[in-house]
């Protein structure tokens, strides 16, 4: 039937969503005064009004698909176009044809959650309060110790790779040139300004334990999940927190998320009072 074949188009899924999630965004704002039609493409009462917003919109459209203004034939059969979709998802809303699909339910979910983040603008903080907040969180701007290390790898786990890994670290020890020593390893054989969680991520919690202590110019017998590693350390970077000045734009875009993160909750609590759970 014709119906059916229509709700499996996109643009009448899409029509859907935005019918429903007109209809939450009406609830939402109840007790406002109502809308306009000069305002919006309003649909009051059964009628269906084309507004000059309307048509503005389908005329920009028009001209970003074909580089110009739809001739006034052309806007009669853009907007019969529109008027039939609206037809389209009403009547599908009349029926609860929304309802009990997954992927309309977390498209109007998106949908609400962007407009309600789009009123939930938070004020610029005053220095003193971005001061404040920035004190409350030191070790989140703060940098972990970083260090350099030379490595030469040897492939394998075994005791003949843990003997030949104890002869190599001999002669590195004595001063041997670490260039061309060891097997290929992917990563390469220099590390530069790598900090001790990143480390263990990669390698393992066996390789970076005990690095922080290692002395510098020394070399270590470690192993990684890729194998045995003989492992100089070249250089340490100490841990540094950067002052306010150094951060502030990345300390004002955390403030004024983690504020809006709590007015989206305090709004969400509020509509939650509207409906039983």
């Amino acid at each position: 039937m014709l119906l059916p074949r229509l709700l499996r188009e996109p643009v009448v899924q899409f029509l859907l969503i935005g019918a429903a999630l007109f209809g939450v965004e009406r609830l939402r704002r109840h007790e406002e005064p109502p809308r306009t039609p000069e305002c919006r493409p309003e649909a009051t009462a059964g009628r269906i009004v084309v507004t000059d917003e309307l048509r503005q919109t389908l005329s920009e459209e028009h001209l970003r698909v074909h580089g110009r203004r739809p001739t006034p034939a052309e806007m009669d059969t853009l907007i019969a176009a529109w008027v039939n979709e609206e037809v389209l998802f009403r009547e599908g809303l009349a029926r609860g044809l929304e309802k009990d699909d997954p992927r309309i339910r977390q498209r109007i979910v998106e949908k609400m959650s962007f407009v309600l983040d789009q009123g939930l603008e938070p004020p610029v903080p005053s220095e003193a309060e971005l001061s404040a907040w920035f004190d409350a969180h030191p070790n989140k701007w703060a940098t972990s110790e970083l260090v350099d290390f030379t490595q030469v790898f040897i492939q394998g786990d075994d005791a003949a790779a843990r003997t030949r890994a104890r002869g190599l670290l001999a002669q590195l020890e004595a001063g041997a040139d670490p260039a061309g020593m060891g097997d290929t390893f992917s990563g390469g054989r220099r590390y530069r300004r790598r900090s001790l969680t990143d480390l263990g991520e990669s390698f393992g919690p066996d390789f970076s334990a005990g690095l922080a202590e290692q002395k510098e110019g020394t070399w270590s017998l470690r192993q990684s999940r890729f194998g045995l590693h003989l492992v100089r350390v070249d250089r340490r970077t100490p841990a540094e927190r950067p002052t306010l000045v150094q951060v502030r734009e990345d300390v004002l875009l955390d403030y004024r998320e983690a504020k809006r993160a709590t007015a989206r909750e305090g709004a969400i609590a509020e509509m939650r009072r509207r409906w039983t759970p």
